[in-house]
């Protein structure tokens, strides 16, 4: 039997609502409360998962390193 690295990718989508002045308000907001997690006025109103997607699989040798 070997081992196998399998790296995967998972993506999901979140919505917000934010009450700033501007656009430009809006994110710099958003990056704070994401950074933070302080979300203050910031609502997530939505989240889109989607499937994960197999990037690659590669062999791993007894020491554990990848193969290539």
């Amino acid at each position: 039997m070997t081992n196998y690295e399998i790296r995967v990718t998972q993506t999901c989508r979140d919505y917000y609502h934010v009450v700033a002045d501007s656009p430009a308000d809006a994110e710099k907001q958003l990056w704070t409360a994401l950074r933070t997690g302080i979300m203050g006025n910031i609502a997530l109103d939505d989240t889109h998962d989607h499937s994960p997607t197999i990037d690659y699989t590669v062999a791993l040798s007894p020491e554990g390193e990848p193969i290539l």
